[in-house]
């Protein structure tokens, strides 16, 4: 039986989980028979691992500079990150392996790239490891590894960024950013929008999995007009939601709808005419995968921060970190009945990969069932 073990992330945002289960799906599809479990990396470690990962929501919304900066640390630092997280999960590890006996391993978050592939070659384990790249830009050297089977980069960007590392180019594999399967409609027609006879515009604003009080200042600013209509996803921040609904509660059941966490997030998406966002790659992707038009208010530093200049680059939104002008923003989108709203769904329409998280999948059952092969085969 050929087996892949997933190493991913829980609490660092829910962008791991988020292609984890886009691959998940894909591999039930295309290799029912194929066994699978899926980690939590931090959890692998002991009390001083997990921590970062615990308060990793604290310190990205709350503190971002020092998060920035503890990204950039990773660079010059990388060979000891390496060694660390290879000293504190190996034992782990090494027990996960031994009773699972996967036939490959595919890590969704840099540090456990390195330092998996170290704990296995002190083994002498031959199991091959393939990192998966989180990001669109701005990536951290954590996902560099010679030593991995193949590097997966969802962007054009990010590969050459590999290039430059001195990654060899047939270890590299460009697939585009893998979404879930709810947001790739392969026969999905081109997009068009109109907004004649229309009352009102409808707005979506997306906080993200940890939510951010920026939500409610872009809330504000666009219900004084009348003709946007608003709705909110806050995320897992509760005590946010609650106080949106106590500040908004006029607007509540007429110009405004709150929810918390939710799973209909591509409903909401395809009730919407614009979506505001974070430059979060996960729904960042979701959202260009159904041709919606955004407007990126903000970036975390470290790994988002190239984000927003990303989807100017490649035409896929607009960028207002500035939210007194978001008003001047969305009258130029709305001008001449939407036109620069359907040119945007245009150029998203072209750039989407829907079927990014099934050709990354296919390489994942290949390298597993090839390694899988090479056990079994008899020895001559």
């Amino acid at each position: 039986m050929t087996k892949i073990l997933f190493i991913s992330s829980e609490k660092t945002g829910g962008g791991h989980k988020s292609i984890t289960k886009a691959l998940i799906e894909q591999l039930v599809l295309l290799s029912p028979d194929m066994q699978f479990t899926v980690i939590d990396g931090f959890k692998l470690g002991n009390w001083l691992l997990r921590f970062p990962s615990r308060i990793y929501d604290f310190l990205a919304v709350e503190i971002p500079v020092l998060w920035g900066f503890f990204y950039r640390l990773s660079n010059p630092f990388k060979a000891l990150v390496n060694q660390a997280v290879a000293q504190n999960i190996r034992k782990s590890l090494l027990e996960q392996i031994q009773a699972f006996h996967p036939d490959l391993i595919v890590s969704d978050h840099d540090i456990f790239v390195g330092s998996i592939i170290k704990v296995l070659k002190r083994a002498d384990l031959d199991i091959p490891v393939i990192s998966l790249i989180a990001d669109l830009d701005n990536v951290t050297n954590l996902w560099v590894d010679k030593d991995a089977k193949y590097i997966i980069c969802p962007s054009e960007e990010v590969k050459q960024s590999m290039l430059k590392e001195g990654i060899a180019e047939d270890h590299l594999y460009l697939t585009g950013f893998p979404v879930r399967s709810a947001f790739c409609d392969l026969n999905l027609p081109e997009p068009h929008w109109h907004r004649k006879n229309k009352e009102y515009v409808s707005v979506l604003l997306i906080s993200g999995s940890q939510g951010s009080t920026q939500v409610l200042k872009i809330a504000n600013t666009l219900l004084k007009y009348e003709n946007i209509h608003v709705t909110i996803i806050a995320g897992h921040n509760t005590a946010l939601k609650k106080f949106m609904e106590k500040y908004l509660s006029k607007y509540i059941g007429n110009r405004v709808t709150i929810y918390g966490f939710i799973k209909e997030v591509k409903e909401r998406m395809m009730e919407a005419d614009i979506l505001i966002l974070r430059a979060s790659p996960n729904v960042l992707m979701e959202a260009v995968n159904l041709c919606k038009p955004v407007i990126i208010t903000g970036a975390l530093r470290g790994q988002e921060e190239k984000n927003p200049q990303f989807v100017l680059k490649h035409h896929l939104g607009v960028y207002c970190p500035d939210i007194g002008k978001l008003p001047d923003t969305m009258t130029s989108l709305l001008e001449n009945d939407g036109e620069k709203l359907i040119q945007i769904s245009k150029n998203q329409y072209r750039f989407r990969k829907p079927e990014a998280a099934r050709d990354i999948t296919k390489l994942l059952i290949q390298t597993a069932k090839e390694n899988n092969e090479s056990r079994d085969r008899p020895i001559a």
